[in-house]
Order: C-alpha cells, then structure tokens, then sequence
C-alpha cells in the first residue's frame, strides 16, 4: 500500500451500511451531511478525491449519454416536424424505425460488455461513439425509409455499449451510498436530452430550407457533430478501473484510495470469466428477475414517447408547441429522477422507491386508458403522469451493482443481459400494442401500459424478499480454474 494510512482517511470506512436492509447506525449528523451530499461527511482527503472523479467521470458519462438520448428523441421529433412527409413514411415506421434501432441495440450488448472484460473502457467506450457521431450525421441525407432503417440499426449496435457500459464504470468507482445519486443523475441527463430536443427542433425550424435541407435533418447533423469532441473526451476522462487505471488526472495516492474503498465496500476487481463463473451467474435468481424487472419497466416507459403524437393529432397545436410541450414532462422527469436518488439514498433502500416511481406512472396509464379526449387538462395529466416512472431505471440498475456487489463478473454480464432481454421485448411488443398506425388512441395500448408498471411494482417486492432469504455472495474459486 502507498499510503499506509488511507484506509483510515476513508471516514470510519466507506458507509458499510447493508444497501436494502435500511441505513447504517451512524451519527444522525452524518447520516444527514450524507444525504445531502455523500462527501460532506467524509475527510478533506475523501472529499477531493470524490470531487475530482465526479468532474471527470461523472461529466462524461452524463454528456455522452444525453448525446446518444438526444438522438433517440430526435428520431420521434424529427417524424413531427417534415421527415414523415419528406420520406413517405406511412402506417408503422416509427415503430419500425425503433424497431431496427432496438435489434442492433440487443445484438451489441453482451458482446460488448463482454468486450469490456477485455478491452479498456477508456478505448472501447470512445471509439464507438465517434463511429456513432458520424453515422447519426448520416441520417440527414437519408432518401428513403430503407436508408433510415440500415443506418438506425448500426446506430443501435454502437449505442449498444452506452447505458451498461457506463453504469458498470460508476459501479467501479463509486461506493453504494454514492452510487445511488449518480446513477439517477446520469439517468437525469437522457430526461434533459429529450427535453432539449424539443427546444432544439422548435429552434432549428426557423433553419428550414436554409443550405437546401429541412429543419429535421439539422436536427441530426447538430446531434452527430457534438459527439465528436465528446468522444475525444473520453479517450482522456475514462479512468478504467482502480486497480487497473492509467488516468493522468489520478495521482497514485487517490488511485490507492480508490482500491481502498472499493475493497471497504467489497466490491471486487474483474477477473477472468470462467466456465464456473458464467454457470454461477446463469443459475442466479438476480438475471431472472431483474430482466423481468426491467422488461417491464422498458415496454411501460415506452408509452410517453406517443405523447407528441397525441398532440399532432388534436390539430390544436402548432409544429414548434407539438415540440415544446412534452418538455414540461422531461422536466418533471428530471425532478422526480433527482428526488428518487436523494431519496433512496436517505432510507438505504431501492425497492421502496422504485415501487413509489410506479404509482403516479399509473395512474397516468389508468387516465389514458379511460382517453377523456374532450378533457384536454385531464389528458395532459395523463400524458405527464406517464413521465415520473423514468427514473426507476437507474435505481433498478443500481441494484444489481449494489446485490451483486463482491462479483464484479456477475454485475458487468448480469446487467448486459438484463439490458439485451429487456430491449428483445421491445423491439416486438410495441409493434402489437403501441401501433402507431392506430395512434394516438390505441385499443390495447395504455391498458397494457398500466398493467406493466403494476408487475414492476410485484415483481420489485419479490426481489426485495428473495434477497433478505438468499443474498448474493462472492464466489472463491480458483485462479487456476
């Protein structure tokens, strides 16, 4: 050890609380410098190394994530504003378009976190995402629906690696009492993407025409080119792992005090992925439930994205007011995601909180399903209700990291699995029950939507008690194995 005394600057140990089973007994003055911010209540030496890895990780991670969500929102605002009609899109290729999205999203996900076993996350992360910037610039001069369909699918493949990727690194680094706030902040950053693409495509109208290309396809050559500096970025930013990093930015008595903490919150360094590794992790009750978990929380947050839509179809509302209003709801969304974390990190516990995300999500799932469409405010309601469920996923992810916290093996193959699964349904079930030929009143939709957010909240309990009984522990295996 470097230092011989950081384990004791590391405040009477990293928060050795039990995440699940309530906070630790701690003095009620740093449990609450804790909730408001987790560094308040540890040494000057703890504080500045949290600070320094929040501006570089922490910084990245939510810029390149709001990127890639940008791009997902643009494909939703873009069909609103000129390319349904430039490109002839009829009947379900919204849908469709999502669809090829979703399958190279699926078909890169294990492989890629797979990869990360392997390949630097400070090489691998960037690379793709300069490969992605430069594909999304091409959906400008896309022609047809065919071209879009070609080019969302290597999209999807390359954004593949974003949403696991990342919330594997902040496990890396991050102890569970901080994880919970920056895993909700990064999921924050993806409400604020979809909330500024509104303002962007309201914004970018005004450059309809100008050069001889459409306010939409502004939209994603804006999109593109920004994510070329971030990329560049992350060559520099992307820490790796402690026991293992090269960062220039880290001196080698905070990469020291890095290992030190993750060895204080057992979270172990990757190792090799053995043949008895992989047979532990797919005879472990975590993937089943926690792809059931987020299976259902994937195809229910689905249902808000039609709320522009809805808007269109009213014929009441300009194209720059069809943009701009859902933003109302991915500010609520940013809100509700920020006060799940403080709150979940307050009572040291997920499941709770993620149960609360679901209640308002359906009752706005409930509202709709009724569709009072002469009551515009109780429609708006609805819409907006649908919104708040967001960011259960962060938390959802962060119970895995936190569950399977001593294998580093069972959190990054566990959460790429759960990632894959998750998005298979929903390249498929949208197309039966959120058709957009039939949008904005669907006849199965809201309903199937509700009944989502209610086996989340079933399923949720069944986590909660099935680890009280049977908890998750390191494997000890050998090293020759």
């Amino acid at each position: 050890m470097s230092d011989s005394k950081s384990l004791d600057k590391i405040d009477t140990i990293v928060d050795e609380r039990a995440v699940g089973h309530g906070p630790a007994k701690v003095p009620l003055r740093k449990r609450i410098l804790a909730v408001v911010w987790d560094s308040l209540d540890k040494s000057p030496e703890e504080r500045a190394f949290i600070a320094k890895i929040d501006f570089w990780i922490l910084t990245y991670v939510c810029i390149a994530y709001f990127v890639k969500y940008l791009d997902q929102t643009n494909i939703s605002n873009a069909y609103v504003s000129g390319m349904k009609e430039d490109l002839h899109l009829t009947g379900n290729d919204l849908n469709y378009l999502t669809t090829y999205w979703t399958i190279g999203y699926i078909i890169g996900q294990i492989p890629s976190q797979l990869i990360l076993l392997k390949i630097r996350p400070s090489i691998w992360l960037p690379t793709l995402e300069l490969i992605w910037g430069f594909l999304v610039m091409g959906m400008a001069g896309a022609k047809n629906v065919k071209t879009l369909y070609a080019l969302r699918f290597f999209i999807g493949l390359l954004e593949a690696s974003a949403y696991p990727g990342i919330m594997t690194l902040l496990g890396n680094w991050y102890t569970p009492q901080e994880l919970g706030k920056r895993a909700c902040i990064f999921q924050a950053s993806s409400s604020a993407a979809q909330m500024f693409s509104g303002y962007l495509q309201a914004g970018l109208l005004r450059m309809d025409g100008k050069h001889g290309i459409a306010a939409w396809q502004w939209l994603f050559i804006f999109d593109g080119i920004i994510g070329v500096p971030i990329a560049l970025y992350g060559y520099f930013a992307i820490p790796d792992q402690p026991t293992s990093s090269k960062a220039k930015w880290l001196p080698p008595a905070q990469k020291q005090m890095a290992i030190d903490r993750m060895e204080a919150c057992r979270r172990r360094p990757v190792k090799r992925l053995t043949r008895r590794k992989v047979k532990e992790i797919f005879t472990s009750w975590p993937l089943y439930f926690f792809c059931a978990i987020f299976i259902a929380h994937v195809l229910g947050i689905r249902i808000y994205s039609y709320f522009n839509v809805w808007l269109k179809s009213t014929k009441k509302w300009s194209k720059s007011e069809i943009n701009l209003i859902p933003t109302a709801g991915y500010g609520a969304q940013i809100f509700f995601t920020l006060a799940y974390a403080w709150t979940s990190d307050a009572i040291g516990m997920r499941w709770p909180v993620i149960i609360a995300a679901c209640i308002p999500a359906l009752i706005g799932c409930i509202i709709l399903s009724v569709w009072p469409e002469h009551n515009i405010p109780a429609m708006m309601a609805g819409w907006i209700l649908t919104f708040l469920e967001t960011g259960a996923g962060a938390l959802i992810i962060t119970w895995i990291n936190e569950i399977c916290s001593e294998s580093a093996e069972h959190r990054i193959v566990i959460i790429g699995v759960v990632e894959a699964i998750a998005f298979t349904f929903q390249a498929w079930v949208p197309l039966l029950i959120y058709d957009t030929g039939k949008a904005p009143h669907f006849p199965i939709g809201y309903q199937m939507a509700a009944m989502f957010f209610a086996l989340e909240i079933v399923l949720t309990l069944c986590v909660w008690q099935i680890h009280k009984r049977y908890p998750v522990k390191g494997a000890k295996e050998s090293d020759s194995e």
